[in-house]
């Protein structure tokens, strides 16, 4: 059992179907949604840096849009990284419309995407020249960047227990991930003790990732064990 965690009563959804989509239906897919924060990044078990975001949306039902950018600096072995996302995603299903990502650090380059048409269509930008990519996204895939813990929450409101695509625009490409939600969990957060469901995500042909969100849909915490990375949230949102 990790340490900091304690689960009480695990309720574990059945899937209705192999490759049925399952909606969460948090409350946040309903009304407005505004969460901000910082996680600390560590690797592991020690702090390489932080990962400060925001995420905003306005309007309501077909006519919301999300906007959430991040800003992750870590200082790793390999060398520095600078991530700073910025999606934005359409409707009450927080359909992903566009992503771009400026990388800094030790390998520099910058993403510009639109999402469309069941297409990722990319410009990629790097010291050494520009080139474009384009890949499938299927109908309800959410983007899911690596190294990135906020955007966990377009899952988490996606889906909770089945299958759902996931676009990795640093990876240029689309995987399915498995959901499966083992149920609250009571979990130590700076102090605090915090209620909040543990997800466990299962990428095909990647590791695991341990998501730990709120009854809104608010990530705090991701752990992908197999790298010793752990993301956690410097408080618990109000």
């Amino acid at each position: 059992m990790r340490r900091g965690l304690r689960r009480t009563a695990p309720r574990c959804i059945a899937f209705v179907a192999t490759g049925v989509l399952l909606t969460a239906a948090p409350l946040a897919a309903q009304a407005g949604t505004s969460d901000s924060g910082t996680f600390r990044v560590l690797v592991g078990g020690q702090q390489v840096g932080t990962e400060d975001f925001s995420i905003h949306q306005t309007g309501t039902g077909a006519n919301a849009e999300i906007v959430a950018t991040g800003h992750v600096q870590l200082q790793l072995p390999s060398g520095t990284v600078d991530l700073r996302p910025r999606l934005r995603t359409t409707g009450i299903e927080a359909n992903p419309v566009s992503y771009e990502i400026a990388v800094g650090g030790t390998s520099p380059e910058k993403i510009v995407g639109t999402i469309g048409n069941g297409r990722f269509s990319a410009r990629i930008v790097t010291p050494t020249g520009e080139k474009m990519r384009e890949y499938l996204a299927t109908s309800g895939a959410t983007v899911l960047d690596e190294g990135i813990a906020h955007q966990y929450y377009f899952l988490a409101r996606r889906v909770r227990d089945g299958r759902v695509p996931i676009i990795i625009p640093r990876e240029n490409r689309q995987v399915m991930a498995t959901v499966r939600n083992l149920g609250e969990e009571h979990v130590q957060i700076a102090g605090t003790t915090a209620t909040l469901y543990h997800l466990v995500v299962q990428p095909a042909g990647g590791d695991q990732r341990d998501v730990w969100v709120d009854a809104l849909g608010r990530v705090i915490r991701v752990e992908i064990p197999a790298r010793g990375y752990t993301a956690v949230r410097t408080q618990v949102p109000a």
